[in-house]
C-alpha cells in the first residue's frame, strides 16, 4: 500500500520556481539528510509545525514536499539520499524532473499547493491555455461584441490589475501589492498603470480618425513613469534616451525564429550605429574601487601619519596642514587603488582613470563623511559604496560597459570595426546557426541583451513605423490583420526602445489601447516581454492566447477573485512576519485589508461608471424620440402619417441593445435601416459613441457599402 510522508525543506520558496529547481530540489534533499534535519512527517500539519524547526524563524521561506512510496523504506533517508545522489549525475534538467516525479507527487508553497509536474512556470501557463478550449483561427472570438469600456466593465474591479500586469506572476501566487512592491516611490506604479488606463478610457470615450502620434506616447509613458521617476533631478517622465541603451534577452522572451529575425533586420539596416546583439557584462569598476579604497585606510592607517587627539583644539594653521595631509594623502590612495583596479580588473589604466575622476567629481565621497574619526568613517563609507555599485552602476561606468559591449558584438553590421561580428554578407544558413547558438547561449543562463540604436537614428526609425502603422490600420479587413499592424508597431517601438525606462509597459498598454480602438478584445498577456525576441507569427499567436485569457478570467472572476483575497492576506501576513507555512483560515482572520487597492483603482471605475451612464442616456433619449413619434398620433394623424414599420424595428432592437450592450449584434440587425435618413443619424452616433468597427460589418455584408453609397 502506497506511503505518503511530508518533509519540510528550508528557503524552497526562493527557488521552487528557477529554472533549474530539480538540481536544486535534489541537492536541498541531500543537505537536510547530511545534515541531520531531514524528517518525514505522516501529515502537512505535522510539517507544518514550526515549533521543533531549525529554521522557524524564516519559517515562511519553506516549503513541503509530499512524497510518496511503495512503502516506508523507498521513503528512508538513505534510499532517498542515494536517489538523490543519482538524481544530480544526470545530464539535464529533463531527467531530473523525471526521476524526481517518481517520488515527489505535491508541493506545498506560499500557502498554495502544486502537482510536482506543474512545478516549472512553462508547465502552468501550458495547462492555463489548453483551459482556454483556444482556436487560433476562429477570428470572430478576437471581436469586440460591446463598447470597449462596457467589455472592460464586465471584470470585477479587484482584478482590473490583472488586465496590465504580467500574468506570469498571478500564476505563481503574486498579485498588484508584489508587482507595487518592485517600484513603489511615489504614488506606487500600480496607481500609475491605472491613472494611464482611465486616461486612455477616456479617449475611448470620444472616438477619433485621427493618427497616432509620438506625442500621445510620450504623454503615456509621462504617466506610467511617474513614480519610477519620482524624486529625481532630472525629469525622465516622457523623455527620449540621449545614449545608446540595452536590455536582457530573458529565456522566456526568446526563440530561435524571434532572434532569427532580429539578425535580418540588423544585416538589412547595415547601420553601425543601429541595432546589435551581444554578451554584456559589468566591469564594476566603481564597486572595485571603492573596495580597495576601504582595504588601503584600513592598511596604511593614514591617521597614525596625523595623529590628532579629538580632545585638541586645532589652530588655523594646524588645521590648515591637516586639510593638506588629508588631501595629498587621499590622492595617493586613490592612485592606489586605481591602479589594483586596473589590474584586478585586467581593464586598461587610462579607462580606469577617466571613469574614476567622473566618479569622484559627481560623488565627492570624502566630503560625505563626519570629520570626527574620519578615516575609519570613510572606510566604511568606501565599503558600503562598493557594495551598492554592485548591484547599480554609476553613468560613466554604464556607458564604457555598453560601449565595450557593443564594440565585442556577435551580430552588427554597416561599417563596423573587429572584433565585433559583422553579419552583413552572412547566408540565410549562417544567420540560423549564430540565432541558434545565441538561442542556446541564453538558456544557458548568459547575459546576452539587445544593444539598440543611436538616439536620433532610433526616433526616425519610430516615426517610419508610425506612419507605416497609421497607413495599413485604414486597411485592415480582418481582426487577425488588426492584431499584425498593431504588433508590428509596438515590437518597434519595444525594441528602440526610446525612453530611459518603463518602455514594455508602455508598448503594452498602448497595444492594447490600439486593439479597443479597432473593436479587439484586451489581450492579458502571460509575458509581455516577449514581444522583444519572438517572431511576428509566434507574438500574433501570444497576443490571441492572450486575449482568450482575458475571455477565461471573465468567465472565472469569482474563482480567481477568491485566490486574489488569499494572495493579499498571505502578502499582509508575511509583512506580519507571521510564521508558518499553510496559512490557514484560522491564521489569516486576524489579518486586516487596507484600502490602498480601492483608493487606486478609483479612477479606472470612475470611468466606466461614467460611460455606462452616457451610455444608457443616450439610447433612453433616442427611444424616447421615437416613442413618441410611435405612441404620440392621434387617430386620424396615423391614418394619413402611417408610422413607418422601419422605426418599430430600431427600436425594438435599441432596447435590445439596452439589455445586452451587444453592439455587434445590433449593427447586424440594423445594417438595412441605414437607408432611412433619421435612423442613418442615429446610427452615425452610436457608432461614433460605441468605438464600433464598421468595417466588420462591411466584411460580413459586401453589398451594404453600395447600398450606402448610392442612397
Amino acid at each position: 500500500m502506497p506511503v505518503t510522508r511530508y518533509i519540510f525543506i528550508p528557503e524552497l520558496t526562493t527557488f521552487y520556481d528557477d529554472r533549474d529547481y530539480p538540481q536544486k530540489i535534489a541537492t536541498a534533499i541531500k543537505k537536510a539528510i547530511t545534515q541531520k534535519y531531514f524528517e518525514t512527517h505522516s501529515t502537512r500539519e505535522q510539517a507544518s509545525d514550526p515549533k521543533d524547526s531549525l529554521f522557524r524563524t524564516r519559517f515562511p521561506m519553506g516549503g513541503i514536499l509530499e512524497l510518496e512510496g511503495k512503502d516506508e523504506s523507498e521513503l528512508s533517508p538513505d534510499c532517498i539520499s542515494r536517489r538523490c545522489t543519482d538524481i544530480l549525475a544526470l545530464s539535464s534538467d529533463e531527467q531530473r524532473t523525471k526521476q524526481l516525479s517518481v517520488f515527489i507527487k505535491k508541493v506545498h508553497v506560499k500557502g498554495f499547493t502544486l502537482p510536482f509536474a506543474e512545478l516549472s512556470i512553462k508547465e502552468r501557463e501550458a495547462a492555463q491555455v489548453k483551459a482556454f478550449d483556444f482556436n487560433p483561427v476562429d477570428d470572430s472570438a478576437l471581436q469586440l461584441t460591446q463598447p470597449p469600456l462596457l467589455y472592460l466593465k464586465k471584470i470585477g474591479p479587484e482584478l482590473f490589475f490583472l488586465l496590465f500586469t504580467d500574468h506570469q506572476f498571478f500564476l505563481n501566487f503574486e498579485n498588484w501589492r508584489h508587482y507595487n512592491a518592485r517600484e513603489p516611490k511615489g504614488k506606487g506604479c500600480m496607481y500609475d498603470l491605472f491613472h494611464a488606463t482611465a486616461t486612455l478610457c477616456e479617449r475611448l470615450m470620444t472616438p477619433s480618425e485621427t493618427n497616432l502620434t509620438m506625442e500621445e506616447i510620450q504623454t503615456l509613458h509621462k504617466q506610467l513613469s511617474e513614480s519610477v521617476f519620482a524624486n529625481l533631478k532630472e525629469d525622465k517622465r516622457g523623455v527620449f534616451r540621449e545614449s545608446y541603451n540595452s536590455f536582457p534577452l530573458h529565456y522566456d522572451a526568446v526563440t530561435v525564429a524571434g532572434i532569427k529575425e532580429l539578425l535580418q533586420r540588423i544585416k538589412s539596416d547595415k547601420q553601425a550605429e543601429g541595432f546589435r546583439i551581444g554578451y554584456f557584462k559589468k566591469s564594476l569598476i566603481v564597486s572595485s574601487f571603492c573596495n580597495n579604497m576601504s582595504n588601503l585606510i584600513r592598511e596604511e592607517a593614514p591617521w597614525k601619519k596625523f595623529p590628532v587627539d579629538e580632545e585638541d583644539v586645532l589652530t588655523s594653521e594646524r588645521l590648515k596642514e591637516l586639510e593638506e595631509f588629508e588631501k595629498s594623502e587621499l590622492e595617493r590612495l586613490e592612485t592606489l587603488a586605481i591602479n589594483a583596479t586596473a589590474k584586478s580588473r585586467n581593464i586598461p589604466l587610462d579607462d580606469v582613470k577617466a571613469i574614476i575622476k567622473s566618479f569622484l567629481q559627481d560623488f565627492t565621497p570624502h566630503k560625505r563623511v563626519a570629520k570626527s574619526h574620519y578615516w575609519s568613517n570613510l572606510s566604511y563609507y568606501y565599503s558600503d559604496l562598493s557594495s551598492n555599485y554592485r548591484h547599480s552602476s554609476p553613468k560613466a561606468e554604464c556607458q564604457y560597459d555598453l560601449d565595450f559591449a557593443r564594440s565585442h558584438a556577435l551580430a552588427s553590421a554597416g561599417n563596423v570595426t573587429p572584433p565585433a561580428v559583422n553579419i552583413q554578407d552572412f547566408t540565410e544558413q549562417e544567420l540560423e546557426d549564430l540565432a541558434k547558438k545565441i538561442y542556446k547561449e541564453i538558456q544557458g543562463g548568459a547575459n546576452i541583451h539587445l544593444f539598440t540604436p543611436e538616439p536620433t537614428l532610433a526616433r526616425k526609425w519610430a516615426q517610419d513605423a508610425l506612419q507605416n502603422y497609421n497607413r495599413a490600420i485604414r486597411n485592415t479587413q480582418k481582426a487577425e490583420e488588426v492584431i499584425q499592424v498593431v504588433d508590428g508597431l509596438v515590437h518597434e517601438l519595444e525594441i528602440l526602445h526610446l525612453f530611459h525606462d518603463v518602455n514594455c509597459r508602455t508598448n503594452y498598454l498602448l497595444m492594447n489601447f490600439l486593439f479597443l480602438r479597432r473593436s479587439i478584445k484586451w489581450a492579458t498577456e502571460f509575458n509581455p516581454n516577449r514581444l522583444d525576441a519572438h517572431s511576428s507569427k509566434e507574438r500574433v499567436l501570444q497576443h490571441k492566447q492572450a486575449i482568450s485569457r482575458t475571455d477565461y478570467i471573465i468567465a472565472h472572476q469569482e474563482q480567481l477573485a477568491k485566490y486574489n483575497e488569499r494572495l493579499d492576506l498571505i502578502y499582509l501576513a508575511n509583512l506580519r512576519h507571521l510564521q508558518t507555512v499553510q496559512y490557514t483560515s484560522t491564521e489569516l482572520s486576524a489579518i486586516r485589508v487596507d484600502g490602498q487597492y480601492s483608493e487606486m483603482a478609483q479612477q479606472l471605475i470612475a470611468k466606466l461608471d461614467e460611460f455606462e451612464k452616457i451610455f444608457q442616456g443616450t439610447l433612453n433619449t433616442i427611444i424616447k424620440k421615437y416613442d413618441l413619434q410611435m405612441h404620440g398620433q392621434t387617430a386620424v394623424t396615423a391614418q394619413f402619417f402611417p408610422v413607418p414599420p422601419d422605426y418599430m424595428q430600431f427600436v425594438k432592437a435599441l432596447k435590445q441593445l439596452q439589455s445586452d450592450y451587444n453592439i455587434n449584434d445590433f449593427f447586424t440587425r440594423v445594417a438595412h435601416l441605414e437607408l432611412v435618413t433619421e435612423i442613418r443619424e442615429d446610427l452615425k452616433r452610436l457608432q461614433t459613441l460605441t468605438g464600433y468597427n464598421a468595417q466588420w460589418l462591411l466584411t460580413e455584408r459586401p453589398n451594404l457599402e453600395y447600398s450606402l453609397e448610392t442612397s
